[in-house]
């Protein structure tokens, strides 16, 4: 790629989403896009910029719904240029206003800027809604990338005769708009050979594809660009990060986080733990359980236990462990050799049928017992072999 693809870090206000890409073209570059509140500032920093010259500011984006947005930019450094080419023109922190109409993926910034090897950069800018003064926070843009464009007739190699026939192939077969859409377009022959010439005169030569030991199928990359042939749900240019949706990046790859459609908050997860983000009344890592005391995932509820178990079965709703003698799916009746009514709210609870003796002793010879509805007295049903009086 011509130039950097910077990514910017998350920060209030600012969210990183996927979209589902099945059945649809892919419109992003990296692991999502952030997702940016209206009014909500973004920084991306950068420090890896391969060679002093000026460059142009691509900002990828796509609205979420029909409104035009405008990006208010500033670009500055903490530390003073030093190179010929940038040591005497200063970073501007300046503000300026971009527009951002929704019927574009993309847009050129109006001005370049002179970027140079080991300084850090940042360019700093505020998403809003264009020709409105009320902030909106239900409204939100989606950023893909900042992408720095070189300006490739300063590059040596460029300049005369033989330069301009390059120039002019590379402006014939829109060599540098390739970079512009998200993702990419397949390069023109004529294009390929001349990018990776591009590409060798700003970093002094070929680059090292550097592939991730534990990410990568081999050691060997792309020859343009420097992919790197990724393990199962791995991504990046060295394959060294899990994909987004997986974690546990290692020896075998990554593993999906499967996380509950039903009861998480997005089908991202925690890239080490695979933790899924739960909704409320969601436990688990893949938030596909009830938390305890409740029961029927997805539309999770409490268990009605009487007072008497704090959890029931997850799937049932039978109350498991029923204390004070008691029984049944609710622990709504009272375990044989007990009588009352354990219901909650009725006052009462189970108390040892006197048949005689109590249930457990080897005095006592009733199996169950109840009270009758109209004396109160309790009939006792008998073991076989005795009787009551």
């Amino acid at each position: 790629e011509p130039g950097p693809n910077c990514r910017c870090p998350a920060q209030p206000d600012v969210e990183e989403v996927v979209r589902d890409s099945a059945g649809r073209m892919v419109t992003w570059t990296g692991s999502g896009f952030a997702r940016v509140r209206d009014g909500a500032g973004l920084t991306f920093r950068m420090d890896n910029v391969p060679y002093p010259m000026d460059y142009e500011l691509l900002l990828r984006y796509e609205p979420e719904s029909a409104e035009d947005w405008e990006a208010v930019v500033s670009v500055s450094s903490r530390v003073l240029p030093t190179s010929s080419r940038c040591g005497n023109l200063l970073p501007s922190e300046q503000m300026y206003r971009e527009s951002l109409p929704h019927s574009q993926r993309y847009v050129l910034l109006s001005r370049p800027f002179c970027f140079e090897p080991s300084t850090p950069y940042e360019v700093t800018m505020r998403l809003q809604r264009a020709g409105v003064t009320q902030r909106h926070p239900g409204a939100f843009i989606l950023l893909d990338s900042l992408v720095l464009l070189p300006r490739v007739s300063e590059l040596p190699g460029f300049h005369g005769a033989e330069a301009a026939v390059r120039q002019e192939e590379l402006e014939r077969y829109q060599c540098l708009e390739v970079f512009r859409m998200a993702p990419p377009h397949p390069m023109a022959e004529a294009c390929a050979r001349l990018v990776c010439s591009i590409s060798a005169l700003m970093h002094g030569g070929a680059l090292p594809c550097q592939c991730d030991p534990q990410g990568s199928r081999s050691s060997e990359c792309q020859v343009q660009g420097g992919q790197c042939e990724c393990k199962p749900h791995v991504i990046g240019r060295r394959c060294d990060h899990c994909a987004p949706g997986s974690y546990g990046f290692g020896p075998l790859g990554c593993s999906p986080c499967t996380c509950s459609p039903e009861g998480s908050v997005s089908q991202l997860c925690d890239q080490v733990s695979g933790q899924c983000r739960c909704q409320p009344g969601t436990v688990g890592r893949q938030c596909d359980q009830c938390q305890p005391g409740h029961w029927g995932f997805p539309a999770c509820r409490p268990c009605q236990c009487n007072g008497h178990a704090e959890e029931c079965d997850p799937r049932t709703g039978t109350c498991l462990r029923c204390r004070d003698h008691t029984s049944g799916r609710h622990c709504e009746r009272c375990q044989d050799g007990y009588y009352g009514n354990p219901v909650l709210g009725s006052g009462q609870q189970c108390r040892p049928c006197p048949c005689p003796g109590y249930p457990g002793t080897r005095h006592y010879h009733g199996t169950a017992c109840h009270a009758d509805a109209e004396t109160h007295h309790i009939v006792c049903l008998c073991a076989p072999g005795y009787a009551g009086e």
